[in-house]
């Protein structure tokens, strides 16, 4: 049987004639659909627009919120600072040194509201900065047992440097000794290092809660209680 011949000329058109319907298929469709897409594209381009627009005038903001509060030297410049930007991330520091200043001015009511407001805010340095000058705050204006309490607390906060730990320990012992709650003392103290290296800053608060412990132990502050004292 003879094989049919492929009219190769015959078989391009058709081909060809294919292709262009697909063409004019697809061209139908963008002409059918243009504004849609347009919409979708021209949707897109402004929301990357406000996107952009937002986070460089949060950044406007944050620059002059730490601008405003850094510069602000005195109670009466940090406080007007603190007026208009005391909900930026600027304010736990502005109101830490603003705490600072009403202590130099014995103005204890007042450094321990802003303390207040600053903790739980910052860093974990500016955070256990602010407990411990909270705690200070406490003892000055005649609350040694409030005092101790706080520093007892900062002193198993794990978040704070070592430094600020030992020296929160050394101080929680201090407190509880002149309160004659010797027990609270020494369970206290105990945990501070007492052998090993030297942990930087740390090792001048260490050595201060061994030699408390040591005069404690010895009996120089009286008897040790079986247990602490209530609270």
């Amino acid at each position: 049987m003879a094989k049919k011949q492929i009219d190769k000329k015959a078989l391009n058109a058709e081909i060809s004639k294919a292709m262009m319907n697909d063409f004019e298929r697809i061209g139908q469709g963008v002409v059918d659909y243009w504004k849609p897409l347009a919409a979708v594209v021209v949707g897109v381009a402004l929301l990357v627009t406000v996107i952009c627009w937002a986070a460089e005038h949060q950044r406007n903001s944050v620059r002059k919120a730490q601008e405003a509060i850094s510069e602000a030297t005195d109670v009466a410049a940090l406080t007007k600072a603190l007026e208009t930007y005391g909900d930026t991330d600027a304010a736990p520091t502005g109101r830490y040194r603003l705490a600072l200043l009403y202590l130099n001015e014995k103005k204890y009511a007042e450094a321990l509201n802003e303390l207040e407001q600053a903790a739980g805010r910052g860093d974990a340095f500016l955070n256990g900065n602010i407990a411990l000058t909270e705690a200070y705050a406490l003892e000055l204006s005649g609350k040694p047992a409030e005092a101790a309490e706080k520093f007892a607390v900062a002193s198993g906060e794990a978040t704070y440097p070592a430094a600020m730990r030992a020296e929160a320990r050394f101080a929680a012992g201090r407190l509880f000794v002149a309160q004659k709650d010797l027990a609270r003392a020494k369970s206290l103290l105990e945990q501070a290092p007492a052998d090993g290296v030297p942990q930087g800053a740390a090792a001048g608060w260490d050595e201060s809660s061994a030699a408390l412990l040591r005069a404690i132990e010895s009996g120089e502050y009286g008897a040790i209680s079986a247990e602490p004292l209530a609270q």
